[in-house]
C-alpha cells in the first residue's frame, strides 16, 4: 500500500462505517469463539495496517500483530499497541500451534504477496487444532480501479477461488460470503467511472476511495452495513464487493 494510504487510514478508522461494520464482524466471531474457551484467546492481526482491529480484539485475549510497513506500525504505536513487529506476510516465522486465532483484513491481495497458499499453509500451522482463521478480501476482477492501484491490488476474487485455496491447505470452512451487496451496483459505477478518469496515472499519484464520508452519510450505510451484518452471522450474500471467511483448523 502506498505509505500516505497508512495515515489517510489510520484518520478515519475509528469511525469510517466501512471499517466500523467490518470490524463489528469480525469482533461476532471472535466473541463465539472466546464464549467456547476457558482462558483468554492468543490472537494474531496478520497484515495488522494501523491497528484498529487490534485495539478493538484485546477485550478478548493476548493480541499481536505485524505488518510490513513502517507506517502502518508507527500509527500502531501511536494507539499504544505493544505486542506489534515487523514482518513480510511471504516469509514471516510463526510457531506451530500457537494462536487461537488468525486475523488477516485485506492483505493477501496485494502485489507483494508472492503465493496465497504459503501464507495459508503458514496460517493453518500456526493455529492450535480447532483454531479459527478470519479472511476479508476483495471481490471480482471487473471491479478493479483506481482504487486498487493506490493500495497495490494484485488480484481480485470470487468467493469459490478462495474456498478452494482454503480446502486445499487443510481448513474446514465455517463461513464463507460476498459482503456489502446492497452497495454493489452504486460502488459498480463508481469504480467504472474512476476507471476511466485515472487510467494514465501513476500509482503513487492515484487516491484510493478512503476518505471521511459526510456524518450523515456515514451513519446512513453504517446501518445499512450492520442489517447486513445480522444477515451474514447465519446466511450468505450472492454478490458484493468483498468476500469474508472464517474457517477452521480440524481438532485431529
Amino acid at each position: 500500500m502506498n505509505p500516505r494510504e497508512y495515515r489517510q487510514m489510520f484518520e478515519v478508522e475509528d469511525f469510517h462505517w466501512w471499517y466500523v461494520a467490518l470490524h463489528e464482524l469480525i469482533l461476532a466471531h471472535v466473541r463465539r469463539t472466546r464464549q467456547d474457551r476457558d482462558e483468554p484467546l492468543k490472537i494474531l492481526d496478520a497484515g495488522c495496517g494501523t491497528g484498529r482491529l487490534m485495539e478493538l480484539m484485546q477485550d478478548y485475549g493476548k493480541v499481536s500483530g505485524f505488518d510490513l510497513s513502517m507506517e502502518a506500525l508507527d500509527c500502531c504505536h501511536e494507539r499504544g499497541l505493544k505486542g506489534v513487529f515487523r514482518a513480510d506476510l511471504n516469509s514471516v516465522s510463526l510457531r506451530a500451534g500457537e494462536y487461537d486465532v488468525i486475523t488477516s483484513v485485506d492483505t493477501l491481495y496485494h502485489q507483494w504477496v508472492v503465493s496465497e497458499s504459503r501464507v495459508l499453509e503458514s496460517f493453518f500451522t500456526a493455529l492450535k487444532p480447532g483454531g479459527l482463521l478470519i479472511l476479508n478480501l476483495v471481490a471480482h476482477e471487473f471491479l478493479r480501479s483506481s482504487h486498487d492501484v493506490a493500495v497495490l491490488t494484485r488480484k481480485r476474487y470470487t468467493r469459490q477461488e478462495v474456498l478452494e485455496l482454503l480446502k486445499q491447505c487443510g481448513f474446514m470452512i465455517e463461513s464463507a460470503t460476498y459482503r456489502l451487496g446492497f452497495l454493489f451496483f452504486p460502488i459498480a459505477v463508481a469504480r467504472v467511472i474512476r476507471k476511466a478518469v485515472y487510467a494514465a496515472k501513476l500509482p503513487e499519484s492515484v487516491p484510493s476511495d478512503l476518505t471521511a464520508p459526510n456524518p450523515l452519510l456515514n451513519r446512513l450505510l453504517l446501518w445499512f452495513a450492520r442489517q447486513e451484518n445480522r444477515w451474514l452471522l447465519s446466511g450468505q450474500m450472492p454478490i458484493g464487493t468483498s468476500i469474508f471467511l472464517v474457517a477452521r483448523k480440524p481438532t485431529a
